[in-house]
């Protein structure tokens, strides 16, 4: 579209104001008051031959507006091709559904399901899930499989050929190419790393469950006392 747009422009100008440029410069501008440069633009042109170049402001105003039109048009028929495709409606993000602000009373699967069955979808729904706040879990995650994925090639040199090596692997830490830093032994670090990343998502769960139940018994003392 870009380049269509300015191709246009481009010959529009070129080929009408350089021309009227020129011609303006010949005729009423003295030579030695001129150059090649000079006589090209818009310098010493004056007078009403100025309307042709707010007439082609005007044109080139047009062709803007056509290009982008027909680049549009081009484009939402292209969509709603891609919309109709058996790619599309086959898939199943285009089957897929999010739904906002849920009440916090059916914000479960459960929940999610009841409110789809009350409004009578016409379509059948397969599957339902509540998204969650996971925080930075997805970079833990990922910080966690580099971890383990360093462990096993630590393991795989310590068990190469089905037998256990002589000497236990090592890895040095806060060092600067290899140089400095304290070395320790590399199966128990990284057993000890991968550890810890567990522990913080075990107390959470932990919290987690002790909360339900204490929201439980809560629950349990209200309606007793009623």
């Amino acid at each position: 579209m870009m380049r269509t747009t300015f191709s246009l422009v481009a010959l529009a100008t070129c080929a009408i104001l350089i021309p009227i440029n020129v011609a303006y410069n010949l005729k009423h501008v003295d030579k030695s008051e001129r150059d090649v440069l000079s006589m090209l633009t818009i310098r010493d042109v004056g007078g009403n031959i100025l309307w042709a170049h707010v007439g082609m402001v005007y044109v080139i105003t047009g062709i803007v507006i056509v290009v982008v039109w027909f680049h549009w048009t081009a484009m939402v028929r292209l969509r709603a091709q891609f919309f109709r495709s058996p790619e599309y409606t086959q898939s199943f993000y285009a089957r897929t559904l999010i739904v906002m602000r849920v009440p916090k009373k059916l914000q479960s699967d459960e929940g999610i399901r009841a409110i789809f069955g009350s409004v009578h979808v016409p379509y059948p729904t397969t599957s339902v899930h509540i998204s969650r706040r996971v925080g930075n879990l997805p970079h833990l995650i990922e910080v966690h499989n580099d971890t383990v994925r360093e462990f096993e090639k630590v393991l795989v040199r310590y068990l190469k050929g089905g037998r256990i090596g002589k000497k236990r692997p090592t890895i040095r830490l806060d060092g600067f190419m290899g140089i400095g830093g304290q070395k320790r032994d590399a199966i128990d670090y990284y057993t000890c790393v991968i550890y810890n990343f567990f522990k913080p998502f075990e107390d959470l769960a932990l919290h987690k469950q002790r909360k339900t139940e204490t929201d439980r018994t809560r629950r349990r003392i209200v309606q007793n006392s009623d």
